[in-house]
């Protein structure tokens, strides 16, 4: 679908750029990893921050809503280096040149160049729920960028949140820990204990401990699937609903 940044009757609102963005597409080209780069838009403060791919990002805007006009501040990042630095680099150049944004709808961006033509898309990254939505059992899909198969034996995390506990089986341990939440979706998981089983491979075990001690905040994604980030704004755990009889 093409888009432009033209005007349109309905001027983009601060209210509807607020918040974090996947970046779906870059120069006409989609996005294939996951997790992938994202910008977010704190307009409370005129702050973006994100992930440019490899490395974090952050730095100020400002925002004319009516003439749809984005200018964005010199930009911060640390100083990563990935195997694969293409991507990052597409992103990074494609900031430089932004100078306006549209919102396609409630859930999707587009940022252009003073052209109006279309450089960065973007999705919506996560919805913003209560607590008592992400009671239940969930399958793991990807844990700190690995795809889990789907199985009888795949990883899963049941959160009971009316006692704030967890529970789930991580390829080969049984786990348990609490949890406690927030304002802004935080969530923290602590004293986290296993069952004391060996298996040939413990890597994907591993990782789940990983990123549940690394879990910082949660959010549902478009597709209704949970999301949990680390404090530090990255993706470390998606995971699909299991429906029980």
């Amino acid at each position: 679908m093409l888009t432009s940044c033209q005007a349109t009757h309905h001027a983009t609102s601060s209210l509807m750029i607020d918040g974090e963005w996947n970046i779906t597409e870059v120069n006409g080209s989609a996005v294939k990893v996951h997790p992938g780069p994202y910008i977010g838009f704190n307009t409370q403060e005129n702050r973006v921050y994100g992930n440019s791919g490899c490395n974090k990002i952050s730095g100020s805007f400002d925002f004319k809503s009516k003439k749809g006009k984005i200018e964005l501040g010199q930009m911060l990042s640390t100083m990563m280096a990935c195997p694969d630095m293409e991507l990052e680099q597409s992103v990074l150049q494609s900031l430089n040149s932004v100078e306006r944004i549209k919102s396609l709808d409630k859930e999707h961006l587009a940022l252009c160049d003073k052209n109006k033509r279309p450089l960065l898309k973007m999705e919506r990254r996560f919805l913003t729920v209560p607590l008592s939505d992400i009671k239940g059992k969930w399958r793991i899909v990807t844990v700190l960028g690995e795809n889990i198969p789907a199985s009888d034996q795949a990883p899963f995390v049941n959160f009971d949140t009316d006692n704030s506990r967890i529970s789930a089986f991580a390829g080969c341990n049984r786990l348990s820990g609490g949890f406690r939440s927030g304002e802004k979706n935080t969530l923290a998981i602590s004293n986290v204990v296993s069952t004391k089983m060996s298996c040939p491979d413990m890597t994907t075990e591993q990782n789940v401990l990983t990123a549940l001690e690394q879990t910082g905040s949660f959010g549902i994604s478009l597709n209704g699937n949970l999301l949990l980030f680390s404090a530090g704004g990255n993706e470390v755990m998606e995971l699909v609903r299991i429906n029980e009889d």
